[in-house]
């Protein structure tokens, strides 16, 4: 027996609103990755310019002060370097690929609802959808705001588009 078309709607609206959600929290975790790689290739990077150039100014007789800057722009680098910089990249990068899953999941679903055969089928589905967005939710580390506006941006333009959903 197939099930009325306003209660597979009623079901799909809600997977619609996974599928967006976690289409969101994707992208936005993609680009908190590109954000914190950057970031930490930049806090090693930098000092370590820094203190090659203090190194030069002092063997060039500059003022002694400049191998004061030159050490502590080493124990900066070294202390970034030896601590990991990219362990929120990594966290973040986990974050995104499973809310990627749960939105191919959610458009997987969307597109199967109406050929469930039981409203109880069609509740199981979304509360199981649910449940794992939620789940990922409370496991992973928050994304920042930067990445979050930087992702609704990308979305409008299209970035989630592709041939197969046009």
């Amino acid at each position: 027996m197939a099930i009325e078309s306003e209660v597979v709607e009623v079901y799909t609206s809600q997977m619609r609103k996974i599928y967006e959600d976690a289409s969101y929290s994707s992208q936005a975790y993609f680009e908190a990755v590109k954000y914190a790689e950057m970031w930490g290739r930049a806090i090693v990077f930098v000092p370590a310019i820094l203190g090659a150039i203090a190194g030069i100014l002092v063997a060039l007789n500059y003022p002694k002060e400049w191998g004061s800057v030159g050490a502590v722009a080493g124990t900066v680098a070294a202390t970034a370097s030896f601590l990991g910089t990219n362990r929120n990249s990594a966290s973040f990068k986990v974050s995104a690929r499973e809310f990627t899953k749960i939105r191919h999941k959610a458009a997987l679903e969307i597109s199967l609802a109406s050929r469930q055969s039981t409203e109880i089928d069609l509740d199981n589905t979304l509360r199981s959808l649910r449940s794992s967005y939620d789940t990922i939710v409370e496991t992973c580390e928050p994304v920042p705001s930067r990445p979050f506006a930087k992702a609704q941006k990308r979305i409008q333009k299209g970035v989630l588009e592709y041939e197969g959903t046009k």
